[in-house]
C-alpha cells in the first residue's frame, strides 16, 4: 500500500520556541510500562515498583554529558555525535512534535503526544518542570547521566525507568549503573547493572504504543523478542548492545558479519581508569545518515550508519531460463533480512521507507523496463512497493500522524532472518538486443522527501538514499 499524504506548512510558524510549554494531562504510570516480563525472563534490576514520574527528580541533579566527558572523552566523543546525543534537538522530531501539540484532538491524542517527550527528553519530562528545556540546552536528548542513573525499570515500553541520580548542582556523583562492578571510585560510584548489559534496557524506549489507546507503533524490542537472536537464555541471546555497542570504524557489527570485543579503557589509564577485554561502544548507530537525525559534524556516525545498512540485507533473483525475443519475463527478487536482529525497517516505521529499484537494458543500453524510480522532487514512484507500515485514522485513512493512529492498515516488512519476494513481469521486445541486464536495487530512506519539505520548510535537507544491497545477472535471449 502506497501511502501519500499532503502536509500544510502552517505550524512551522513559531517552531522553534526558546522553552515549550508543558502542561502534564496524564500520570506516565497510566501508560507506562506496556507490558510487565515473567520474573523468570527479566534481569534482577527489572522491578515492581512505582516509575519516576514528573517531579521526582530535579535537572540539577543530573550532569551534562561534557563534564562526563572529562573522564570519558572517547566515550563522550562517540555519543555526541549519536541520534541520542540529537533525540531532542533534531529538527524533524521538532517539527512533528510541534505539529502534534496544535492538531490534536481529544484526549487520547493529546495524551499520546505528550508520551513522545518521556523518551526524547527524559530529563526535562521527570523534572516535572512548568517548561521543557530549549532543543539546544545540555541535558535535552537521552545524555550520558540519564542512562546511567536508570537504577531499575518496571518492565517494557514507554519508558518505565525508575532514577536515582547524583546531584551535580552539590557535586555529589552518587552512583552510577553500568556494565561493570570493579570500577574506581571517582566523583561517583559504581554499581554492576544486569538490565544494561540486556536488550530490556533498551527496550524501555524502543518499545512504543500509543499513550491513548495502547496501538502498537514502534516495536523494535518486540520484533528482537520473538526473534532468532533470542534464544531465550540471556547468555547465549544475541542482545540489541551486541549489535549496536559493539559497532565501530571497520566492524558493522550485525547480525551477519563479526562483532568482536573492543578492547580498551572506558576512562583513561592516567585517571585510574583499568583496560578491559571489551568497552561497550557509544555509538549507537542505527540507520540514520541524514543530516536532521545526527548532530552536525558526525561524518563517523553517517559513515558507520551506511555500513550497518550495507550489511543488514541481501537480495537473490529467481527466473526461469530460456527466454526469447517476444515472451513475457517473469522474475522474482527475494529480501533477506540476514543482519537485522529485528524488523526491517524499524523503528518510526510510518516514516521509514525501504523499497526496490529494478532495472532491465538490452546490450545496447536500452532501458526495457524500470520500476522504483525517484523522481526530481525526491518522491518515489507511487506504484512502488515500500516496505514498511501504514497507519490509519478513526475514520480508517491513512495518516501519518501519529497521534491520530487507531489502528495498522498494513504492515509489508521483514523480520529478522525473514524473507520477502516480490514479482515482477516485463515485456521483451522484439528489436531487443541480446545479452539483457537485469539490475535489482534495495534502497533505504529514513523518511519521505516530501514529508521532510513539508516539515521543514525552507529549512529542509535532503534526505540520502542507501543502496543497501544490489544484484545483477545477465540473460541471454
Amino acid at each position: 500500500m502506497r501511502l501519500n499524504v499532503k502536509f500544510t506548512l502552517s505550524f512551522l510558524a513559531g517552531l522553534f520556541l526558546v522553552t515549550l510549554n508543558v502542561a502534564y494531562a496524564s500520570d506516565p504510570r497510566e501508560w507506562s510500562p506496556t507490558r510487565k516480563l515473567p520474573e523468570t525472563k527479566r534481569p534482577n534490576n527489572i522491578l515492581d515498583l512505582p516509575i519516576t514520574i514528573p517531579g521526582d527528580v530535579r535537572a540539577s541533579q543530573f550532569f551534562s554529558p561534557i563534564s562526563c566527558g572529562a573522564c570519558h572523552p572517547e566515550i563522550y566523543k562517540m555519543w555526541s555525535g549519536s541520534t541520542h546525543a540529537n533525540a531532542w534537538r533534531n529538527p524533524l522530531f521538532q517539527a512533528l512534535y510541534q505539529l502534534g501539540k496544535k492538531t490534536a484532538v481529544g484526549e487520547s491524542e493529546k495524551k499520546n503526544i505528550e508520551s513522545c517527550v518521556r523518551c526524547h527528553v527524559p530529563i526535562g519530562h521527570s523534572s516535572g518542570d512548568e517548561n521543557l528545556p530549549s532543543p539546544d540546552d545540555e541535558k535535552g536528548g537521552v545524555i550520558c547521566d540519564f542512562c546511567h542513573s536508570v537504577k531499575a525499570t518496571s518492565g517494557i515500553g514507554n519508558a518505565p525507568y525508575i532514577l536515582s541520580p547524583g546531584n551535580a548542582a552539590a557535586m555529589e556523583g552518587g552512583t552510577k549503573y553500568g556494565p561493570f562492578d570493579d570500577c574506581p571510585e571517582t566523583i561517583h560510584q559504581s554499581k554492576f547493572s544486569e538490565l544494561h548489559t540486556r536488550s530490556e534496557f533498551c527496550g524501555g524506549c524502543h518499545d512504543v504504543s500509543h499513550a491513548g489507546n495502547a496501538i502498537l507503533i514502534e516495536q523494535t524490542y518486540t520484533e528482537w523478542e520473538q526473534s532468532p537472536y533470542n534464544t531465550g537464555d540471556p547468555k547465549t541471546s544475541v542482545h540489541c548492545q551486541d549489535c549496536h555497542m559493539r559497532q565501530r570504524p571497520g566492524f558493522p557489527s550485525t547480525g551477519s558479519t563479526e562483532r568482536p570485543d573492543n578492547p580498551g579503557f572506558a576512562s583513561p589509564e592516567i585517571m585510574g581508569g583499568k583496560k578491559r577485554p571489551h568497552i561497550w561502544t557509544h555509538y549507537f548507530v542505527g540507520g540514520s545518515t541524514n543530516p536532521v537525525s545526527l548532530p552536525s559534524g558526525a561524518d563517523i556516525n553517517k559513515q558507520l550508519a551506511t555500513d550497518r545498512l550495507k550489511n543488514a540485507a541481501t537480495l537473490e533473483l529467481s527466473l526461469a531460463p530460456g527466454y526469447k525475443k517476444g515472451d513475457v519475463l517473469n522474475f522474482d527478487v527475494i529480501i533477506k533480512n540476514t543482519g537485522a536482529g529485528h524488523y526491517l525497517p524499524t523503528g518510526l516505521t510510518e516514516l521509514r521507507q525501504m523499497w526496490l529499484s529494478v532495472s532491465i537494458t538490452d546490450a545496447e543500453g536500452k532501458q526495457l523496463y524500470q520500476s522504483g524510480k525517484v523522481n526530481e522532487k525526491g518522491v518515489i514512484d507511487p506504484n512502488t512497493s515500500v516496505y514498511h507500515t501504514v497507519f490509519g485514522d478513526k475514520d480508517g485513512k491513512p495518516t501519518l500522524h501519529v497521534w491520530s493512529a487507531t489502528q495498522i492498515l498494513s504492515d509489508n516488512r521483514v523480520p529478522p532472518k525473514g524473507q520477502k519476494t516480490e514479482s515482477f513481469t516485463c515485456l521483451i521486445p522484439q528489436d531487443a538486443k541480446s545479452p539483457l541486464r537485469l539490475t535489482a536495487v534495495l534502497n533505504y530512506r529514513s523518511a519521505p522527501q516530501e514529508v521532510v519539505d513539508a516539515l521543514l520548510g525552507d529549512k529542509s535537507v535532503k534526505f540520502p538514499i542507501v543502496d543497501m544491497a544490489e544484484i545483477s545477472k545477465e540473460i541471454s535471449l
